[in-house]
């Protein structure tokens, strides 16, 4: 049981790469970019809203851009609930 739920949050971790990834690709130049990425925002973007929300880990630069530091929160978080896992089963 510990197994299977490490692997899907290992399957959480890639897919969460993936779509941080697919966020510096233009979709104009590959529509199957812009599928997965749909698809990926329907799973990571309610995730990304509540962390956005709760722990406000966006820092605007001296360039007058943002930067959203969810995705790596979200990631940490998943990579330490996979560790609890092992230890757990």
């Amino acid at each position: 049981m510990g197994k299977l739920i490490a692997f899907l949050l290992d399957v959480l971790v890639l897919g969460l790469f993936i779509h941080w990834i697919s966020g510096f690709i233009k979709s104009t130049q590959y529509p199957q970019v812009e599928r997965i990425r749909g698809f990926l925002n329907k799973i990571y973007t309610p995730l990304l809203e509540l962390i956005k929300n709760k722990a406000n880990p966006v820092i605007k630069m001296s360039s007058g851009k943002y930067f959203d530091f969810s995705p790596l929160v979200l990631f940490i978080s998943l990579i330490i609930i996979r560790q609890l896992v092992y230890l757990i089963f």
